[in-house]
């Protein structure tokens, strides 16, 4: 029996993935052989089909369509990437001299800067203009610029800079993340190097959602006090998530519900599930109640799209739950696994590359989960909901707590895989919170249109009120993330595993999946062969990391860092704003530290005085000068400006100098003072300090290291 038979488009959906897959590991291949072997299978399968009738192996028919969707699946991909057409701005990068280019992106608030994302018109080069295309991602200063608005053309001077690869070892790759999205390359603009000459918006749909959702944005910003709980709220009805501070994210994260925070599939599930509810009686009306429920729900999702300003994660979504409601509504294939696979079909054919997006990946995992583990789970716990409310209730919690649980079922391993972490006590929090941000959503939704309707009438004292409202409902909603993450042991951290180890757990639950369901005693032997898999590769970790001893000097931008690890623990050293900073450690570190099995840290300040000796390293620090002792290799850490004066130290010999914090503006000042083996340049020097000491270096033939070129530098035990 063909247990696909009854859901066709799973098959598809594995064809297409399967084609894009193909591109990604071989895109270089010739496309116009790649087209001719796609005009040819599709030219063969027209035949096939056509003689179906005739034909009693359906084989080749079968492979000729595999092959067409394989194929659709590899063109589509090669068309998707913009760095692919001849008019794409890369191809002349290195020789621009000026270029035109287009805010074509919501403009977002850091720090320092606005960000977004442009699209280059033109270039010139060589005294000559160019047409080109292709997006860059774009800083604009905030301290000289104005902030830009969607639509506004600049004239700007200067080279686009290639985004950087990640620097140390296990670190986040920004720069493939950003090549999914086809952009490549990067500039931070001043007033100097920019001037605006136009502004015309490239789409207009685009155009009126981005002010739909500055509008809503400044409804929130005047009404909804408290900068956690605006912070919250324009990150849930937004998708902003600008104004959230860095303890807030940690404490959502450590409650498994980070995801409430990133307007998603769980946002638009909510309001479809909302409105089905509210409406649902329609659907007993005949066929005039079906249209009128299926267009009424069908417009506020992709109202709400439009309030978010069109993001991605939002229209992945609101396609995905357009295509849920034709499907359940009209009752077009009852399968909930087909429907699935059709939804993810269109938006891959749409945009292949959605494909390597954790969210998109995250988002029908979870959905498979619920549709096939939330059935099994739900019979465990029957609660007669017609007794009184209470039972209903109970029955209400119940559910909830199997939706989570078979949606983190399915997401396990990818979770551990990109994140590291587990939420020891989300059985318990993501009942809770999904209860109180689908409350927060739909009130923070209606309070939105309420606001608009009562400010026409300048009815601002009820709008206040009603702010009130949405703000403590967004109070608790954090207090409650909050009380979750002070519980001792809220969450497991440096977790890691393999890509190879991520497969093996999803062959062992889908293993355990085909034994449920066939109850095939060969199934038994194929689950225990994933478990031994696993259990002998983490036993292989677990010695190879009893016997780590080593030391790695980090590459991270304006700061200065240097971890050692000895079996399960660490030691970081580095400046105070690097060691309070939870973005950078866990952007530049964590990832680090779960790859080698860390379990125990400890952290010390490089610029303060003190004597710190224990069983890893020895550390003296003084003025900002700390001498470093591990195994049997030392280091000197200069991260004092000594300007034009003379180094002090006399006759010093050690086997690392590390100069960071542009100590040190000219080799001459410690030649001669200090005898070295090794010379570090950290990523804290500014680009063109580390290019000069580093041509000094090569000039007197020192072996150097300038790590923000070459990255974090590793030293071994037995080196």
């Amino acid at each position: 029996m063909n247990h696909f038979s009854t859901f066709p488009f799973v098959r598809y959906v594995i064809l297409l993935i399967g084609g894009i897959l193909f591109y990604h590991f071989f895109p270089s291949l010739p496309i116009y052989f790649v087209f001719g072997c796609w005009i040819f299978s599709a030219f063969l399968y027209a035949i096939l089909f056509n003689f179906r009738r005739k034909i009693t192996n359906h084989f080749f028919a079968g492979f000729a369509g595999s092959l067409f969707l394989i194929l659709t699946a590899y063109e589509i991909s090669f068309l998707k990437h913009e760095s692919n057409y001849p008019q794409h701005y890369t191809h002349w990068v290195e020789n621009v001299q000026y270029y035109e280019v287009i805010v074509d992106n919501l403009v977002e608030e850091k720090e320092n800067s606005w960000k977004s994302v442009g699209e280059v018109h033109s270039v010139i080069t060589n005294n000559e203009i160019l047409p080109t295309s292709g997006k860059i991602l774009l800083y604009f200063d905030n301290q000289t610029v104005e902030k830009p608005c969607y639509g506004d053309i600049f004239f700007v001077k200067g080279i686009p800079q290639e985004i950087a690869s990640p620097k140390n070892p296990k670190e986040f790759d920004y720069q493939q993340y950003m090549r999914n999205q086809n952009i490549s390359y990067q500039q931070y603009l001043r007033s100097e190097n920019i001037e605006k000459v136009g502004n015309k918006p490239p789409e207009i749909l685009i155009n009126f959602a981005l002010r739909i959702n500055a509008h809503v944005d400044s409804i929130l910003t005047t009404f909804v006090e408290g900068k956690n709980q605006y912070g919250v709220a324009i990150a849930m009805i937004l998708g902003q998530r600008d104004d959230l501070s860095n303890d807030l994210m940690q404490a959502y994260s450590a409650a498994g519900a980070i995801h409430v925070l990133s307007v998603s599939g769980l946002h638009v599930g909510v309001i479809y599930g909302v409105l089905l509810w509210i409406f649902g009686f329609m659907r007993k009306k005949g066929k005039t109640g079906k249209f009128i429920l299926f267009w009424l729900i069908f417009l506020i999702l992709w109202s709400y799209a439009f309030i978010t300003g069109l993001s991605s994660p939002v229209l992945r979504s609101t396609i995905m739950f357009s295509i849920f409601l034709f499907a359940k509504i009209f009752q077009k294939n009852k399968d909930g696994y087909n429907t699935t696979a059709f939804s993810a079909f269109c938006i891959l054919l749409y945009n292949p590359n959605f494909l390597f997006n954790v969210g998109f990946q995250l988002s029908y995992l979870a959905v498979f989960g619920m549709i096939f583990f939330q059935p099994l789970l739900n019979p465990l716990f029957v609660i007669d909901k017609k007794k009184n409310w209470i039972y209903w209730l109970g029955d209400r919690i119940w559910k909830i707590t199997t939706v989570a649980v078979a949606a983190q079922i399915a997401t396990l391993p990818v979770t551990i895989y990109y994140f590291h972490q587990f939420p020891n006590y989300f059985l318990f929090a993501n009942p809770a919170v999904i209860v109180l941000s689908s409350i927060v959503l739909i009130c923070g939704l209606a309070f939105v249109i309420l606001a608009k309707l009562l400010l026409l009438f300048d009815l601002t004292t009820i709008t206040n009120i009603l702010g009130q409202c949405l703000k403590y409902t967004i109070l608790s909603l954090n207090k409650t993330v909050l009380w979750f993450e002070n519980l001792p042991f809220s969450i497991t951290k440096f977790l890691w595993i393999s890509t190879y180890e991520m497969w093996l757990m999803y062959g062992l639950i889908f293993s355990l999946i085909a034994l449920w369901k066939t109850r095939k005693y060969v199934w038994v032997w194929i689950s225990c062969g994933f478990v031994g898999n696993l259990f002998f590769l983490n036993f292989h970790e677990k010695l190879q990391r009893n016997q780590q001893d080593l030391c790695t000097i980090l590459s991270t931008p304006k700061h200065s860092a240097i971890t050692f690890v000895n079996g399960k623990n660490a030691i970081i050293l580095a400046n105070k704003s690097f060691l309070d900073s939870r973005k950078d450690v866990g952007f530049r570190v964590n990832n680090y530290w779960s790859s080698l099995g860390v379990r125990d840290t400890l952290k010390l300040n490089l610029l303060e005085n003190y004597y710190s000796k224990n069983d890893v390293v020895n550390v003296q620090s003084q003025d900002s000068i700390a001498v470093i002792s591990w195994k049997d290799k030392t280091f000197l850490w200069i991260g004092k400006n000594l300007k034009h004066k003379d180094f002090e130290a006399k006759n010093v010999s050690v086997d690392y100098l590390i100069l960071a914090n542009k100590s040190v503006k000219d080799l001459n000042q410690i030649i001669g003072k200090v005898q070295f083996n090794n010379l570090i340049i950290d990523a804290s020097y500014t680009r063109w300090y580390a290019d000069k000491l580093s041509t000094q270096a090569e000039e007197m033939g020192l072996k150097y290291f300038d790590l923000s070129r070459s990255g974090a530098l590793k030293i071994e035990n037995n080196e």
